[in-house]
């Protein structure tokens, strides 16, 4: 029972987090706030990562696996922040949550998992509630700002970058069970993307990036690590086949926090909630296993 409580709990910092961002997110960009969640995620995990890991064992393989982890991480993480920009965080949510077909498409060609009925059913409640999602943004504006289609690429692509990520960290936890290790050492090579990213990059140099940005973002970066290391106590009190469904119920929690705080930026319509709901039961039959 534990653990589908803390499954329910990671989902619902996860929805609080996304929401936080976006409230401040007009006045900063998609760059800074990646940088912020990953230099809070390593000062927040490593050490949880110490006191919990037993050093004596590490695998060295289970470690390259988490390091290669961390680089698509981090990726995934500039993709997830710019579709936010581009869609709103409630649209970037629904469509990001498509992940566990892409992670059950990597799974059955690289690890050799069966793929079921429920798997189909889950894909195509999943691709209903995204051409639902495509279809409303056919209208010129949402709420106070006009939606691109082109801005749901990034969300899409999130969701493929971390799929990735999730099932090369599996492999790895599979060699080395050591989550939060694992979780330390992607936090940490997402850091030296970004900053490999930030030095030769007119781009990124001119987005301006100051201690500012850790004021406006520190509190999301620390409900990201929160919800991250909660996940992981989540599947050392359950099995893996009921917490990733209930980890699934995150864009359900972004939209509730958004009809809270985001009212003055964007409209949360009956469409978009039974849109994302189709989305959120088929993630949860997809990810059963």
């Amino acid at each position: 029972m534990i653990g589908v409580v803390l499954a329910l709990v990671s989902a619902s910092v996860y929805g609080l987090s996304a929401v936080l961002i976006k409230r401040r997110l007009d006045v900063s960009n998609f760059f800074s706030v990646s940088l912020v969640v990953a230099v809070t995620g390593n000062i927040i995990l490593w050490p949880l990562a110490l006191l919990f890991t037993n050093l004596e064992t590490v695998s060295f393989e289970g470690v390259l696996f988490f390091a290669m982890a961390g680089i698509p991480t981090g990726i995934f993480r500039l993709f997830y922040f710019k579709g936010m920009e581009a869609v709103g965080a409630s649209v970037n949510a629904s469509i990001f949550a498509t992940y566990p077909i892409y992670s059950t498409i990597f799974a059955v060609l690289l690890l050799g998992e069966a793929f079921v009925l429920e798997k189909w059913i889950g894909i195509i409640c999943i691709v209903v509630g995204v051409a639902c999602i495509e279809r409303s943004l056919s209208k010129p504006r949402i709420g106070a700002k006009g939606v691109s289609r082109k801005g749901l690429i990034f969300s899409l692509l999130a969701s493929l970058t971390v799929s990735f990520a999730y099932i090369t960290r599996k492999h790895g936890l599979g060699i080395y069970n050591e989550p939060l290790l694992g979780a330390a050492i992607g936090y940490s090579l997402s850091f030296f993307l970004y900053v490999l990213l930030l030095i030769p990059s007119h781009t990124t140099r001119d987005s301006r990036f100051s201690s500012k940005d850790f004021e406006l973002f520190w509190k999301a970066g620390t409900c990201l690590s929160l919800a991250m290391a909660l996940s992981f106590y989540a599947l050392s009190h359950e099995r893996v086949s009921i917490v990733t469904p209930l980890l699934q119920t995150e864009p359900l929690f972004v939209l509730f926090f958004a009809h809270l705080y985001l009212k003055e930026l964007e409209h949360m319509s009956f469409k978009l909630a039974i849109s994302t709901f189709l989305i959120v039961i088929g993630a949860m039959l997809v990810s059963i296993h």
